[in-house]
């Protein structure tokens, strides 16, 4: 039996913005729909029918409450809630009740990512990690773009409108995987040594 809704989530970290893209299929045509958004909106949320109509909705928090008159797809659209954080790191805070497709643009690199990914595959632009529904924290710098903050009220947190400053620039990447390359080499090398040293001491016994 096919359910009378079908919801696919899929949230875009990208160099320039970040976007929640949200498709619902209704089957059959229902008075209300309730939809918990997987991420806090930042500005306003766009929701439109196959013809690019707009329909009205209600939310409060991370509830959106809308009608579906007919059956068809809606889309769901809107700008994340990204915090930066004291070290120039972003965070994006995810709650889902429904699988989500993250779209991990070749301009981000994570930091720390979700450990419950049930796919993972790489497009030409990046790479898209499904995850099974429930809460994540999502850490990422980005390498190539520039990022608008509104300044904090009292917090050491500014909300990014999908577009961040980051600390690190592609050099300063750069540098730090050539460097990190080179201390495992070091450590491989010594490792080595030192194998070879016991081994050594052990044939003289």
């Amino acid at each position: 039996m096919m359910s009378a809704l079908m919801i696919l989530v899929l949230i875009y970290l990208t160099g320039n913005n970040s976007l929640v893209l949200i498709n619902v299929t209704a089957q059959v045509p229902m008075p209300l729909v309730n939809i918990t958004l997987p991420v806090e909106p930042l500005g306003p949320v766009t929701v439109v029918n196959d013809t690019g109509q707009s329909i009205p909705y209600y939310i409060n928090n991370n509830e959106l409450i809308i009608p579906v008159v007919d059956q068809g797809n809606i889309t769901i659209e809107y700008t994340p809630y990204i915090e930066i954080l004291n070290n120039g790191t972003l965070q994006l805070q995810l709650s889902s009740n429904y699988e989500v497709q993250l779209f991990i643009g070749s301009g981000v690199l994570p930091t720390s990512i979700p450990n419950n990914i049930t796919n993972f595959r790489e497009t030409s632009n990046g790479v898209v990690i499904t995850l099974a529904p429930g809460n994540y924290t999502v850490n990422f710098i980005t390498t190539n773009s520039q990022y608008t903050t509104q300044a904090p009220n009292t917090q050491q947190t500014t909300k990014a409108m999908g577009k961040a400053q980051s600390p690190y620039t592609s050099l300063d990447l750069d540098y730090a995987i050539v460097i990190a390359f080179v201390v495992l080499i070091i450590i491989a090398l010594m490792f080595i040594s030192h194998r070879k040293e016991k081994t050594n001491n052990a044939g003289k016994y």
